[in-house]
């Protein structure tokens, strides 16, 4: 009645239509070149594969890595192909994640990342090495990594795992050509990589080839960034001194090195020897002497010097073809300097 006095309807019941349930995604109906790499059932001698193996695409992964999805993101994965596994008598357990990237270079800079200074390197081409808790191994486009645990003879079970995965894999090119720009005689063994993130802790030396130098006991961290062109590397240069203007103070210049260059020391940025040559910008980072880094500096300019001016040239004009949409001269637009090591 009080309703109908106020003008008003009685309320009427309201059906709510309720989305029905997505299906869970199914990682194990997913194809990729990596599957093929996976020893099944017990093919790899002491270990059984638990359950189907999942196929993980690249726009997925965080499902699996949640925020380490990011650092594999940075080097354009494809997909990410894992197996489960248990040992085929007693205790022991593995996991084997091969990482698939377009390219060798990619797959490198996302396996060298991983790498530690007291890293325990093992002979598996093209190279690979051990930590706490995994074994990692790069080849071609691929990175391996394999956890695990629990067995008798620890790590070994788990060698022969990710060597049994290499073995299964096509040969490989090596490292990028770049890092021979570097003096090998100082250069400290399996230090090489390739970060795309950034160099020294600075993202404006993002994209860089990196390594590390012992030079008369003295350690020295160095790095080589291709630019895209000679402009593209003067700002990469400027944007570096530029920090050491800003934190610290600039040393008197060294003559003759590249076609411009710079010194400089800071406190906690430490001291800095960098210099351009061509697209090329080069430094070395560290808080030994300032001579011992223009030594390793200058054997890098005279290395380069020597290497790298017909490639300039001919990079040159498969950058100019491709920019006015005639065909280029040569079969590849890689750089030399980015192809497999002759």
């Amino acid at each position: 009645m009080l309703l109908a006095a106020c003008g008003g309807d009685a309320p009427r019941a309201v059906a709510v239509a309720v989305p029905p349930a997505q299906p869970e995604e199914s990682f194990t109906a997913i194809e990729s070149l990596s599957l093929q790499f996976l020893p099944r059932q017990q093919e790899a001698a002491g270990w059984q594969l638990e359950e189907d193996p999942k196929v993980i695409p690249a726009n997925r992964l965080s499902t699996y890595l949640d925020s380490g999805a990011t650092q594999f993101a940075l080097y354009e994965v494809i997909d990410a192909t894992i197996g489960d596994y248990v040992a085929a008598s007693g205790p022991g357990f593995a996991t084997v994640e091969i990482y698939r990237f377009p390219d060798f270079v990619k797959a490198f800079g996302a396996y060298s990342t991983s790498k530690q200074a007291n890293s325990q390197f093992l002979t598996i081409d093209n190279e690979a090495f051990q930590s706490k808790h995994s074994i990692h191994l790069w080849r071609g486009p691929f990175y391996v990594r394999v956890l695990g645990g629990g067995t008798p003879d620890g790590f070994a079970s788990l060698q022969r795992l990710i060597t049994f995965v290499a073995e299964k894999m096509p040969a490989a090119p090596s490292k990028p050509a770049v890092f021979n720009f570097f003096p090998t005689d100082t250069r400290v063994a399996n230090s090489e990589k390739y970060s795309a993130r950034s160099g020294f802790g600075e993202e404006i030396l993002g994209n860089s080839f990196q390594a590390t130098f012992n030079v008369g006991g003295g350690m020295v961290e160095g790095l080589i960034i291709p630019a895209a062109n000679k402009a593209a590397a003067t700002r990469i240069l400027n944007a570096y001194r530029a920090l050491y203007v800003a934190n610290g103070k600039l040393l008197d210049p060294i003559t003759n090195l590249g076609e411009d260059n710079f010194t400089g020391e800071d406190r906690y940025l430490g001291r800095a020897v960098a210099f351009r040559l061509d697209r090329f910008v080069i430094a070395f980072n560290g808080y030994t002497d300032r001579q011992k880094m223009l030594d390793v500096a200058i054997a890098t300019d005279t290395r380069i010097l020597g290497s790298i001016r017909k490639q300039l040239v001919s990079a040159d004009k498969v950058a100019e073809a491709a920019a006015s949409g005639r065909p280029a001269t040569t079969s590849t637009s890689t750089p030399p300097w980015l192809r497999p090591t002759p």
